[in-house]
Formats: structure tokens, sequence, C-alpha cells
């Protein structure tokens, strides 16, 4: 058996995107999902409020930890590009690459989308991000979209396109209907408040219809909270504001919902639409990289077309079996077996 590190910077919660990503790597690794290969060791670390701390851990020690792992594992897989200062320089390495929206900002669809005006140490810390990537053995890209840019911006660097799994079983399971929701039709828009993912074109799609929209989430800020709930009431949408979910609440959210509607102009993957195919659930989604690769073709719908969108929830039916279907693409099965092709590819 091959022994593998798995490293990134400052922990995060398992039930934040890029936090749940590393979660799985690590349990799967743990149960021997992925064959020929076991954990040997984790490296993460508890983010401190001083930012001093914080820098030192991130471009120093840090770095000479997980250098030191490199030693003593065969492979060191850090679990998302923002953690790539941590690629050691000797050694094979694999950097899961979700997205390159900070290192290379850009306007979509009229929005902008990364870091358009970095400050003086963040610009050094992109470049060490940079170095990094440059550096690794391998990125595994999670979708097309990005793998084809990651083979754009660092040409020398192998690459292997993985898309995130999901548990198709988890999401089948019998659920009760959430007592929050109305009698009619129930729309689900899960999200921050974040510009890219568009949360108030969800609301300007749903005013006026008969519908309700429930907001599923933490709020980004309180600010941001209110505005949105006032521009809902405003432009007269039913809006429930539901606020972040456990997992069994969101699988029985997904499960009873009419659909899911994504309207985000910018994503590394876009786990709600997958999410919402395992519940057997139709998710409408704007034709943006890169989780237009996930749905069924006539559920891409022009980001900015209002009526478009009104239509396609006027027309839904029951697709559940059709989207379950397509959601089995995407099961752990398949992505252990990609995984341990891609690790096999560095020997």
């Amino acid at each position: 058996m091959r022994k593998i590190t798995i490293a990134r910077g400052g922990a995060l919660s398992p039930y934040s995107g890029l936090g749940s990503t590393h979660s799985a790597l690590v349990q799967r690794l743990k149960s021997g999902l992925i064959e020929g290969y076991e954990l040997d060791d984790i490296h993460e670390y508890q983010i401190k409020k001083n930012p001093f701390s914080r820098l030192w851990k991130r471009w120093f020690s840090a770095p000479s930890k997980v250098a030191k792992l490199s030693q003593k594992s065969e492979i060191v897989h850090i679990t998302d590009q923002e953690q790539s200062g941590l690629v050691p320089k000797s050694g094979k390495s694999v950097v899961t690459v979700h997205d390159l929206f900070h290192l290379y900002p850009s306007i979509r669809d009229g929005v902008k989308v990364g870091e358009q005006n970095p400050s003086f140490i963040r610009k050094s810390d992109l470049k060490k991000i940079k170095r990094g990537l440059a550096r690794a053995s391998l990125l595994i890209c999670v979708s097309k979209d990005t793998q084809q840019e990651c083979e754009m911006r660092f040409p020398g660097t192998p690459t292997a396109w993985i898309p995130h799994a999901i548990n198709l079983g988890e999401y089948q399971k019998s659920t009760q209907r959430p007592s929050w929701f109305s009698e009619g039709v129930n729309l689900l828009v899960i999200g921050s408040e974040e510009p890219r993912k568009r949360v108030d074109f969800a609301v300007k799609v749903c005013a006026e219809m008969d519908v309700t929209l429930h907001k599923i989430g933490a709020e980004s800020s309180p600010e941001s909270k209110s505005e949105l709930c006032s521009y809902a009431k405003e432009i007269n949408c039913n809006l429930n504001w539901v606020g972040r979910l456990e997992q069994d609440e969101m699988i029985a959210a997904l499960q009873h919902a009419d659909a899911l509607l994504f309207p985000s102009v910018a994503e590394g993957f876009g786990l709600p639409p997958l999410e919402a195919y395992a519940a057997g659930t139709t998710a409408l989604v704007a034709d943006a990289p890169a989780h237009n690769e996930i749905p069924l073709e006539h559920h891409i719908l022009p980001p900015n077309d209002v009526n478009a969108w009104r239509n396609a929830i006027s027309d839904l039916k029951d697709e559940s079996s059709l989207v379950k279907e397509r959601a089995a693409i995407f099961s752990v099965e398949n992505w252990a077996k990609r995984h341990q092709e891609a690790y096999d590819s560095l020997f």
C-alpha cells in the first residue's frame, strides 16, 4: 500500500464546499476505497485571528511541516488550489484544483469574479500559489473547464479530470416533507449572497409567480440578508429565508422540492445541481462553466433570460428517474477509480 499525506492550511468546516471535499477524501482513504493507497497523515491547523500568526503559518511553518511529511509519504495531496504554497519542492505532489477565480479574475455576465484588486500581501500570496501549482506533479481538476484552463496556465504540469462524487444512497433514503414548505410550488436556491451566485436573479425570476422560493445557506452578512429580503418584498417575490441546514434536512428539502434554481455564473464545479439530481429533483442551471457540465441539456438556461427561467418553472414535470440516472455517473465508485488511476500515473 502506498501512503498519502492529505494537506491543507487552515482547517475548514466540513459543511463548507472546500471543507466537505477535503473531509470526503480523508474518509475515503481511511475506508480503503482507493485501491492500493492508504492515509498516512493529515496536515491542517486552526486559523488564528492574529494576521501575523496566520501569515507566518501560511508562508513558513506550514510549508516546512508539509515538506517534512513528504519525506515519509509517497504522495502529498493538497486538497484545494488556494493552499498550493504547501507544494513541497521534492517528492510527488497532487493539488485538487476547484477553480482559478482568485488567480485570474474576470467579469462574467456583468459580474466581477475573483479578486479584482488584491492587496500587496495578497499579491505575494497569489504568486506563491501560482508557483506551487506549476511545481506540482499533478493537478486534479474537478471540471473539464478548469482542466482546460490549467493546461493553458500551467502547460508543464500534467492534469487529470476527476469530478466530485456523490453518495447516491444517502440522497435516496426516505425523508419527511419539510414543515416549512408551502402548499404550492416550492423552489430552492442554495448559496451565499456573493454576487457570482446571483441569488438576486432567482428572486427576480420568481417575482409575481405563484411559487415560494426558499433560500438555503448561511447569510454572507446581516446587511446582504436585509437587502435581499427587501428586494424580494419590493418586487413581490415570496421568499422564505431558511438559512443553513444540516445534511439530513438538506436532503429532505431537495427530495420534496419542485426544483432547484442555480443561476450562478461562476463555479468550479457546482455541487447543488448534482445533489438535486441525486435526490430525484430537477435543477435549472445557468449556462455557464463549469456547472453546465452536469445537468441534462434542457435544464441549462440562458443566464439572463428571465422569461426562459419562468417558462421552465411553469413547464416542470416529474423527471426523477432521468435525473437520478444522470447523477449515477458521479458515483463514489467512479470517483475512487479515477483517483487510483491518477495516483498510479505518478509511478
